[in-house]
């Protein structure tokens, strides 16, 4: 009996085993990395669905090629540059970074790309680049290049990228004359600039003539087509960027952006405000008075009681029309309640530990009468 129950449990072992030993196999790894040996190191080790982690600041001496797999680069907030004296691009490619190939994925997140002799990051004929948490700056050429790729953005800011003296080049959108499959965007978060020119640019001098865009579910920004050109809009349908026009690019896969509608508030003492709305929009009392500014309008101690279609407040403004056109709305401001005084009456006794005092004397006090009794 007792060698039936050694052999079940063994075989129970061997079985578990067998179902654990793939699922160990393919566990991903961390390769922590400091300096450009360790770089290169982890990056050819390195398979599907591992992360390679800075510890330090990197300048490279070569351009990161990856090709066939999906990573995931993590700067710790570090920062990857070019080693100025001592960079050997390869061959026409002297971006720092780039993903190519249908099969790669590249996910770049809490990194900085610095001083590039091309571009910080570049999504090639078919490779999707992800960016997380990522700030580009002082690249020759422009801060990303999406030359027949995919770049999806959930947290990307971008600073002056371009020569001394040229025009700012943030994201650049293309196709060299050799690749096949359309560059394409995708907005999942937010995209910054301290710049407005050509923070998005679309390329006259190559073989771009379809551009995909895509918002994800769920996106703060977006991105949008607008005639010959494209717009990213904030979370309230306001402009952000836009890029230039190009009259040979057709722009596929998202709709058109739509101008805002104006809403002008009139407040007491003639002071105005505006709030703009998307096209058809529906708003509640509650979603407009968020949207102004008190504090900024000298209001800081009024609340918004109503809105209303006339400066003699007699009609209250129908918030179950949906806005389709310019409007004037009249707010009404109420003074906020002013904090009532404390009228407790004192006893002398301000703190608990004083309370606890006062409580204990009168109970000696008491027990002392009553024994006297």
């Amino acid at each position: 009996m007792k060698n039936i129950k050694k052999i079940f449990l063994l075989t129970f072992i061997l079985f578990t085993a067998l179902i654990l030993l793939p699922n160990f196999s393919n566990a991903a790894t961390t390769y922590s990395v400091y300096d450009v040996t360790t770089l290169t190191d982890a990056l050819n080790t390195a398979t599907s669905g591992d992360t390679i982690k800075l510890t330090a600041n990197i300048a490279l001496t070569s351009p990161i090629e990856i090709n066939g797999k999906s990573l995931t680069i993590d700067g710790a907030g570090f920062t990857i540059s070019r080693n100025t004296n001592n960079w050997s691009p390869n061959g026409p490619n002297g971006t720092l970074i780039t993903a190519g190939g249908s099969t790669t994925t590249l996910t770049l997140k809490n990194l900085n790309l610095r001083g590039s002799q091309k571009y910080g990051v570049q999504a090639y004929d078919g490779g999707h680049v992800i960016l997380n948490g990522v700030t580009i700056a002082n690249c020759e050429y422009g801060g990303v290049l999406v030359n027949g790729g995919t770049l999806e953005i959930i947290d990307l800011t971008l600073y002056r990228n371009r020569n001394n003296g040229d025009a700012n080049n943030g994201i650049e959108i293309g196709k060299a004359s050799n690749l096949t499959n359309d560059p394409k965007i995708i907005m999942n978060g937010t995209l910054s600039s301290d710049q407005t020119e050509n923070v998005l640019y679309l390329a006259t001098n190559d073989s771009l003539t379809n551009f995909d865009v895509e918002n994800a579910e769920g996106t703060k920004d977006k991105i949008l087509a607008s005639g010959n050109k494209v717009v990213v809009t904030d979370e309230n349908n306001n402009i952000l960027f836009q890029s230039n026009s190009n009259a040979n690019v057709e722009v596929e896969g998202t709709s058109d952006y739509v101008p805002n509608v104006i809403i002008t508030i009139v407040l007491p003492n003639n002071k105005t405000t505006t709030v703009s709305v998307q096209n058809g929009t529906t708003l509640t009392k509650e979603t407009l008075a968020q949207r102004i500014k008190l504090e900024e309008l000298g209001f800081a101690n009024y609340t918004v009681a109503g809105f209303y279609t006339t400066a003699e407040f007699s009609q209250e403004y129908d918030f179950k029309t949906p806005i389709t056109q310019a409007v004037t709305i009249y707010a009404k401001l109420n003074a906020k309640a002013t904090a009532q005084p404390d009228v407790t009456p004192k006893t002398g006794v301000e703190t608990p530990i004083e309370l606890a005092m006062f409580i204990f004397a009168i109970s000696t006090l008491a027990v002392v009468m009553l024994k006297r009794k």
